[in-house]
């Protein structure tokens, strides 16, 4: 039986012990997110918030084989997913049109994520320049550039700081 039944029927149900530890993974994650950010700005491209999210894409994973595979999914599926969103942004679409296909589209992806994380990327690419579109219109051209440029920049950082953090794991393993 569940806390919530036994409270629903009054019933008294021990409190839950709290574990705290500390943990180097939201400092390792800030890093990958401030070099992301700040290469994009650098860089002069428009949507710094993409490759601060491809930074962090390969880190929520478990293993660094699983992590480097996450990044490869990342990249690929982004930059493959680039021409269905070419072809749905040149359709121009507005209103009632624009709707139905980004619903059509987060459906799919809702089917596809838990599957295959590169594969949704086919479909997620698409639907996140269109759901832009929906409030403010952005010449498709600029926007698939930066998306793409983007995916990689931050990709690229988020295994580099991966490799930086396994390396100095590894070393302090060895002491």
């Amino acid at each position: 039986m569940g806390a919530v039944g036994g409270l629903v029927r009054g019933q008294r149900t021990p409190p839950l012990p709290l574990a705290w530890h500390w943990s180097w993974l939201p400092v390792r994650d800030g890093v990958a997110v401030l070099v992301a950010g700040g290469a994009a700005v650098a860089s002069g491209i428009g949507h710094p918030y993409w490759a601060m999210v491809s930074a962090l894409a390969p880190l929520g994973v478990r293993g660094v084989t699983g992590q480097l595979g996450r990044a490869v999914h990342r990249v690929v599926g982004t930059l493959l997913g680039l021409l269905p969103a070419a072809a749905l942004l040149a359709l121009d679409l507005r209103g009632v049109a624009l709707v139905l296909v980004i619903a059509v589209l987060q459906f799919v992806t809702e089917l596809m994520v838990g599957r295959n994380y590169g594969l949704a990327l086919l479909f997620i690419t698409p639907l996140a320049l269109l759901m832009g579109q929906t409030a403010h219109h952005v010449p498709a051209g600029g926007l698939i550039l930066d998306r793409g440029v983007e995916t990689v920049v931050g990709s690229l950082v988020g295994v580099a700081v991966l490799a930086s953090v396994h390396r100095y794991g590894r070393r302090v393993l060895h002491r």
